[in-house]
């Protein structure tokens, strides 16, 4: 009898203990956060089995990207192209838009749509240099040798023929007057005839900070 008494005792004693051991387990779970839910899946034989789904894991923080500092664009050349012809009275040329067709053919432009301006060889308002004027601008030329005012044309000539076309003239010129006053460069005037007519060519430099 007392030792059917005692078998009794210590399955209780398992049984508690396992329980225990079960709340323990369950505990320590619940303080690691990993169970958040159970959800029941038969297995092979077609029992009910718990399945314990994790949480899920917080990533790193992802950076923030750093976007490139822009670069200044820097202050390039300006260029200014237009078509010329001689004036009516010969005594200066007239200065245009220009346009070209679908074979890249230069030729003038509608007058109406843009700035127009003129070019004078010996302006008495540049000491009998040439003045060239394209809107508000005013282009003035500049000798390239002291006191020689011939040394402000530099022409090249077809087969070193001052009469052939064509010919290309180029003078140096500072701004003056307009927008883009005090930078310096050069006028070309590319002839393609004779009276003169053909394209005329700006470029000025950037002001050096």
């Amino acid at each position: 009898m007392r030792i059917r008494f005692l078998g009794v005792v210590a399955v209780l004693v398992a049984v508690l203990g396992l329980a225990g051991y079960s709340l323990g387990v369950a505990q320590t779970l619940a303080q690691t956060g990993t169970p958040v839910s159970q959800a029941s899946q038969p297995d092979a034989t077609g029992t009910p089995v718990a399945v314990i789904t994790p949480t899920g894991e917080t990533g790193a923080t992802p950076l923030a990207e750093t976007a490139a500092t822009p670069v200044a664009e820097p202050v390039r050349v300006v260029t200014l192209v237009g078509w010329y012809q001689t004036d009516a009275s010969g005594n200066f040329l007239e200065i245009g838009p220009i346009q070209t067709t679908d074979q890249l053919v230069a030729g003038p432009g509608d007058p109406t749509s843009t700035l127009t301006g003129r070019a004078d060889f010996d302006s008495p308002d540049n000491n009998d240099l040439p003045r060239i004027t394209l809107g508000d601008t005013v282009l003035d030329g500049v000798e390239m040798v002291a006191g020689d005012p011939e040394s402000v044309f530099n022409w090249i000539y077809n087969a070193s023929d001052p009469n052939g076309r064509p010919a290309t003239l180029v003078i140096a010129v500072v701004a003056t007057a307009g927008p883009y006053k005090d930078r310096a460069g050069t006028v070309t005037f590319l002839s393609r005839s004779s009276p003169g007519s053909g394209v005329f060519i700006a470029m000025l430099n950037p002001i050096e900070a």
